[in-house]
């Protein structure tokens, strides 16, 4: 399917994690390894959800319904995710916590710039 947002979308998410990816290289080379771990964890977001998109875009169907499975999947992850954030908080796990929080920011980023590409017309 030939898709101009599809088109658009992943080239976001592959210059923000090549983006992050630069912020990993310079946070080790200023010996920030927790810093840049993070950062990994990010980066790594940005590409499981590149890799789901990219397999719902080879879906046969409409714009409407790709949408429709990346949202239900946006909403999964975010489930997910904020379900492993309140255990971690439950267990006093810090770094769990900030590993969860990391996941739902860059989710949360994901999805803003997906509902603006993705946007219905009115």
């Amino acid at each position: 399917m030939n898709n101009p947002k599809a088109e658009a979308f992943t080239c976001f998410l592959d210059k923000r994690t090549a983006d992050i990816q630069k912020t990993i290289v310079q946070l080790n080379e200023d010996s920030r390894n927790d810093e840049a771990n993070f950062e990994k964890i990010r980066a790594n977001i940005f590409q499981v959800i590149k890799t789901v998109f990219l397999v719902f875009r080879k879906t046969p169907g409409s714009e409407q319904e790709l949408r429709a499975l990346m949202d239900g999947r946006l909403a999964l992850f975010e489930e997910t995710w904020n379900s492993s954030l309140a255990r971690a908080r439950e267990h006093n796990d810090e770094k769990r916590v900030l590993q969860e929080e990391v996941k739902l920011e860059a989710l949360t980023e994901i999805r803003r710039k997906f509902d603006e590409m993705w946007e219905v017309p009115v």
